[in-house]
């Protein structure tokens, strides 16, 4: 499961992925996510895969998916965008996906409220 929470006020929006999404579960939630009124290229994102099973996810599929952001779902030079890896195993493959998307200012985190403090200051 995937899904997006728009914080106006704060200027970001909070990204939640549970469970053990595939490919098109990835797809789908980004086009939602960007369908979303509130969506700007200039907003800043939180990628939550905390709760999420990655175990599955190949390097394939995340430049894969990679590809598809970087057609679909556009990012303002200054928009910052945290990765919070679900355990420090994965954090490789989120940084690769962040090493291939040259707009957006990308950081890791493991712990969600590091990202949540380093999107507000």
């Amino acid at each position: 499961m995937i899904e997006h929470t728009v914080v106006t006020a704060k200027h970001y929006a909070y990204i939640t992925v549970k469970g053990s999404p595939h490919f098109d579960e990835f797809v789908r939630a980004a086009r939602i996510f960007k369908s979303d009124p509130s969506y700007s290229a200039s907003l800043h994102r939180i990628c939550d895969f905390s709760q999420a099973d990655m175990s599955h996810v190949t390097m394939e599929n995340f430049l894969r998916f990679t590809q598809f952001a970087l057609r679909e779902i556009t990012l303002a030079p200054n928009t910052k965008v945290a990765l919070v890896a679900p355990d420090r195993d994965r954090m490789g493959i989120l940084e690769q996906f962040a090493l291939n998307i040259e707009s957006g200012e990308f950081r890791l985190f493991t712990d969600p409220m590091d990202a949540v403090d380093w999107i507000q200051s």
